[in-house]
């Protein structure tokens, strides 16, 4: 019995992952923008108008709306398999030029995250990484990367002068700040658990993306989760 009661137990407080099954975005330069996701990265699309686009990106889905009065810009990355770092950077750099950081054209973190990144930007000023969680994300048993190896959205930012305000409506969706650690207002909260591999990056206006001389503006966002909708419009 003793046996029985400790599974039960085991299995009912198991954690189920936040997943981020959708974001929608504002865009300009709209044809050009959906037609590099479409020919240039070769995502899926699955639909496609004069007024909005959404791709599949893995487990997720990439939804673009035409704004052309407006300069929008955010950061967002895709996951991709743990062992493909290099092989993804190469099909990349193959399409579109890679940004660089100090002359670098991809980053190590080694230290609270252990990934491989690289990043990009599209015709619509979006800074877009690639990023191979070597501790949280599959492995892949494919030789040659393509479009369908990416696993899911892994980030998105969410810039903002009300901080503390955010953070309290996403615990309330069950979605914490990483390590329960104290929310910070000068730079990003990673909003997630580490075993995620997927984040809302919550942080304050005019703080610099590496990788990019840009800096984060508030921009209309819908980030859609399993715990529920986020948004900053």
């Amino acid at each position: 019995m003793r046996q029985y009661i400790e599974l039960i137990t085991i299995v009912s407080t198991r954690r189920i992952l936040l997943k981020i099954e959708k974001i929608e975005l504002q865009i300009n330069h709209f044809k050009e923008t959906v037609n590099f996701y479409k020919e240039t990265l070769d995502f899926t699309s699955l639909d496609d108008n004069a007024d909005m686009a959404v791709f599949k990106i893995g487990e997720s889905q990439l939804v673009l709306h035409k704004n052309e009065n407006d300069s929008h810009y955010y950061h967002f990355a895709f996951n991709i398999p743990s062992n493909m770092f290099y092989a993804a950077k190469a099909w990349l750099a193959s399409r579109v030029p890679l940004l660089t950081e100090d002359h670098q054209d991809e980053v190590h973190f080694n230290q609270r995250t252990q990934a491989y990144a690289c990043y990009f930007e599209d015709p619509a000023g979006k800074i877009v990484e690639f990023i191979a969680r070597t501790e949280t994300s599959p492995a892949s048993s494919d030789r040659d990367f393509s479009a369908n190896n990416v696993l899911s959205i892994s980030e998105i930012n969410l810039s903002t002068d009300q901080i503390l305000q955010y953070v309290q409506k996403m615990k309330e969706f069950g979605i914490p700040v990483r390590d329960e650690e104290i929310p910070t207002l000068s730079s990003i909260n990673f909003m997630g658990e580490y075993e995620d591999g997927a984040f809302i990056l919550l942080g304050p206006l005019d703080r610099r993306w590496i990788f990019s001389q840009k800096t984060s503006i508030s921009s209309p966002t819908l980030i859609h989760t399993d715990r529920g909708l986020v948004t900053n419009t």
